[in-house]
């Protein structure tokens, strides 16, 4: 019908062409913003897919947290190099603040610093090792160290490690993260590292069993995690965790896992 009225009229109708540019523009646009909603949709999917990482201590201790693992210690150590001057008065700074413990050596001097209290759920370490030779650089090594983990240590260790970083090193400082779990007769060396490969979906995995006499390490395994960004390479394997078996002289066992690398004094 619509057909025969326009065909039938005597009414005169004009006709006019439209541009090809004119009607492929508002569907070129159209494309485009599909386009940019598709990958935003994809970022943010991204986004809210991983889990949200504070730390990497944080993340330990949500660990041992989540399969009630009982924490023997955990350890939180940042080192860097500055200038001798620049540590120098940090050396008087701290002295105002704590009580000093000096050690000198072939070497340099070492001052070491405790913040302690009896509140407090963990301590804190301060260590500056001034060199003889002063054109080298001085050692600034900071350690957090606590025995226990829960919502309220882990607010507190956040504010006190971001003070620290603020207030005494950079953002070119060293940080190395280790959690102690205490061993147990139904838990070994394999089965604490299963544990750990499950939940940070550790890759690149290799295990040394350590020989030596009177050694305290029983075995070491390294492996790499994307959940951290620090990592070295060994054998041309990305690798920023460790996982070690640590006997005492008693021959009680404990796990200890740490990344970058363990640096602790077993």
């Amino acid at each position: 019908m619509f057909y025969r009225f326009f065909s039938r009229s005597h009414f005169p109708v004009t006709q006019k062409s439209t541009p090809h540019h004119v009607l492929s523009e508002p569907a070129q646009r159209n494309r485009q913003i599909f386009f940019v909603l598709l990958i935003l949709c994809f970022i943010i999917n991204q986004a809210f897919s991983q889990p949200y990482q504070k730390d990497e201590m944080q993340d330990l201790g949500t660990f041992a947290e989540e399969h009630d693992l009982p924490i023997h210690f955990w350890d939180v150590t940042m080192k860097e190099q500055m200038e001798t001057a620049q540590a120098e008065q940090l050396i008087q700074d701290l002295k105002a603040q704590y009580p000093v413990q000096e050690e000198e050596n072939e070497n340099g001097m070492k001052y070491a610093f405790k913040s302690s209290h009896k509140e407090a759920p963990f301590d804190v370490l301060y260590n500056v090792i001034l060199p003889l030779d002063k054109s080298n650089p001085a050692e600034v090594i900071i350690v957090l160290h606590g025995e226990d983990w829960d919502k309220q240590i882990s607010q507190k260790y956040e504010k006190e490690k971001q003070a620290i970083q603020e207030k005494y090193l950079t953002k070119g400082s060293q940080v190395y993260t280790c959690l102690s779990v205490q061993g147990s007769d139904i838990i070994n060396h394999d089965e604490f590292l299963n544990i750990a490969k499950t939940y940070f979906n550790i890759k690149h995995i290799s295990t040394n069993n350590d020989n030596l006499k009177n050694s305290r390490i029983e075995k070491s395994t390294y492996g790499y995690t994307k959940t951290w960004e620090q990592f070295y390479f060994m054998e041309n394997d990305p690798k920023n965790v460790q996982v070690t078996t640590v006997a005492d002289r008693h021959g009680e066992k404990s796990f200890m896992i740490g990344t970058p690398i363990l640096i602790h004094e077993y």
